[in-house]
Formats: structure tokens, C-alpha cells, sequence
């Protein structure tokens, strides 16, 4: 499996209105309300919320990656936002977030989660895919980055 195969447009947000960490999570969380795949979104925002305050998931970079397994989502979701000023995230290399993805696995999916996880991250080790994302113009040309970044 790969990201492409859950991140959708929909589920993009190419301007976050929010200005913390906080506002953040709920903006994107509130987005996948609209995904079958997310039971209980308050319950959903707030499993979220309790992984980040065990340490922050902001891994430098300009990049976050705030995650949980949680009873409250079937399967897998993933949500991205982007955000021109940034976002303190307590990043690991104390510098704002510019871009974040928001996970939710079920609390049997493990094995899918810890792959798309890596997934992901492999991604986003590249200078270039960072700067693609950071470039693109819309959600659609986010998901491509992400089908050409996987093939390789």
C-alpha cells in the first residue's frame, strides 16, 4: 500500500487557517469527518491530541506527522495541510512547520500503519519532494508528487 492510495483531494488543505499546533490537528481532523472511515471525530481529535502531548511529532524539516492508532477510525486515514507562515510545532530542530499530515489507523492495523508510516517518511527524507510539496498549486498536483515519489 501507499499514501496515494488514501490521501485524496478532498482531504487536502492547501492554506491552514490555523496558527498552533492545536488548531492545526482539529482543522485537519475536522476535514476527514467527511470519510466513512472516521467514526467519532471529537473522539478522533482528541486520541490526536493525546499522542502529541507523549512528544511532539513535529521531526524537523518544516515537517509534522501527528498520528494515532484509535478505536475511533476504520482502516486508514490521512489528511494534508500546508502552511505558509508555519506552525510551532515543538519541532525536534526547533524550526515552524510548513507541512503536516495527520494519520488515524484503526487499533488493529499495526502492520498497515508502521508501513505507511515508513511510507511516508521515506518520502519526505527527499529535499526535493519536500520542496514539490511546498510548490504545488493545488491538492491534485500533492497526490501526484506522491505517485512519482512512490514509484521510484
Amino acid at each position: 500500500m501507499k499514501i496515494s492510495d488514501y490521501l485524496e483531494e478532498k482531504f487536502c488543505i492547501m492554506e491552514l487557517k490555523a496558527r498552533t499546533k492545536e488548531d492545526a490537528i482539529k482543522e485537519l481532523a475536522s476535514l476527514l469527518a467527511s470519510s466513512a472511515k472516521v467514526k467519532n471525530v471529537k473522539q478522533f481529535m482528541y486520541d490526536i491530541l493525546g499522542r502529541e502531548n507523549l512528544g511532539s511529532t513535529g521531526i524537523g524539516h518544516g515537517l509534522a506527522i501527528p498520528h494515532s492508532r484509535t478505536g475511533t477510525v476504520d482502516d486508514f486515514v490521512i489528511a494534508f495541510g500546508r502552511s505558509a507562515s508555519g506552525i510551532d510545532f515543538k519541532a525536534l530542530d526547533g524550526q515552524v512547520v510548513h507541512l503536516i499530515f495527520l494519520m488515524g489507523a484503526s487499533t488493529g492495523e499495526l502492520n498497515l500503519y508502521l508501513r505507511l508510516l515508513a511510507e511516508l517518511s521515506k518520502c519526505l527524507m527527499k529535499d526535493s519532494f519536500r520542496q514539490e510539496l511546498l510548490n504545488a498549486k493545488d491538492s491534485k498536483e500533492i497526490i501526484e508528487a506522491f505517485r512519482k515519489s512512490e514509484v521510484g
